[in-house]
């Protein structure tokens, strides 16, 4: 008497049971084959470059230090915090460069031992004692100038003359919105072939968009696209040299 309850409860959940259906698994593909001079980190693939005569380029710098010190490097070498070195997305390994922080001026000379930084708006990733030689150790980022050292790089070139290098700043804005209109502006008034840009910078209140113009050739493309940022009323244009 007392067992057929019991008997049927376990009948209907053996029933119950048996109906379920077992997770599908889906097969994974195959993993696209990498090129020579390509890696993949976090499902991108990033591409890099063969040469690094002439490199010259202008971006957002950011930093890194204790959660990584002591680890590998993508060269294999340990990484110290306190070293002056750097992570590129694609220059070659070793690659020394000079990196110019375009708010204060001051310049340093690092060894791109590392890759990274994967985040589309950074362009380098300094380690935590080069950003403090650049003055920018406790803010997130910095607007900056890398130039590859050719004559370091490349001793069998002998010494090479790098020619000072121009930029123009026309606008800082709180809003990306006001930046882009800006930028657009700008494109239509400087010559064409001319580059310009929207630089982001982090500050203590948020974040800034700066609209930057550069590099220029020489003082008197200079001068032309100064005055062509004045007479469509884009602002004053405020200059940096790098050298």
């Amino acid at each position: 008497m007392f067992l057929k309850p019991f008997i049927i409860v376990v009948v209907q959940c053996s029933l119950l049971v048996g109906c379920v259906m077992p997770p599908i698994i889906k097969p994974v593909g195959p993993k696209p084959k990498l090129g020579p001079n390509q890696y993949e980190v976090f499902g991108q693939v990033y591409e890099t470059m063969q040469e690094n005569v002439g490199y010259l380029e202008i971006g957002i710098a950011s930093w890194y230090g204790k959660k990584f010190h002591g680890r590998l490097t993508a060269m294999g070498e340990t990484y110290d915090m306190f070293e002056l070195t750097a992570a590129h997305k694609a220059l070659p390994l070793p690659t020394v460069v000079k990196v110019t922080n375009l708010y204060n001026g001051r310049s340093i000379i690092v060894r791109v031992n590392d890759r990274g930084p994967f985040h589309d708006d950074r362009l380098i990733d300094l380690s935590w004692g080069a950003a403090r030689a650049l003055g920018f150790e406790n803010q997130g980022t910095a607007p900056v100038v890398i130039e590859a050292l050719d004559e370091v790089n490349h001793p069998e070139l002998g010494k090479l003359k790098h020619p000072e290098s121009y930029y123009l700043q026309v606008g800082a804005f709180t809003s990306r919105a006001g930046a882009v209109k800006q930028l657009k502006e700008v494109k239509l008034a400087v010559p064409e072939g001319v580059p310009a840009r929207i630089l982001t910078s982090e500050i203590k209140t948020g974040v800034l968009y700066k609209v930057w113009i550069g590099p220029l050739d020489d003082q008197k493309e200079e001068n032309l696209v100064a005055l062509r940022i004045r007479d469509r009323n884009l602002g004053k244009a405020l200059r940096v040299k790098v050298e």
